[in-house]
């Protein structure tokens, strides 16, 4: 028997967390759940954000020669 890839395990584990079947316990479609967010780093402190770079720009005019 030839081994499950990465898509058909996320799909079998998709299929038990949306209970796909009437004989699904509650308590495995959570496990399912926990699982895969666990497999897209849900539960991290820190997230990879891709939104791209932060740009700062300062145009504002430095007003020269005044008191406060």
């Amino acid at each position: 028997m030839e081994t499950a890839n990465e898509d058909e395990i996320l799909a079998f584990l998709t299929f038990i967390m949306r209970r796909g079947d009437d004989d699904i316990r509650l308590a495995d479609s959570f496990k399912a759940a926990e699982l895969l967010g666990r497999y897209y780093g849900m539960f991290t402190d820190s997230h990879n954000v891709k939104n791209g770079d932060v740009i700062i720009v300062d145009n504002i005019a430095e007003k020269k020669n005044e008191e406060p």
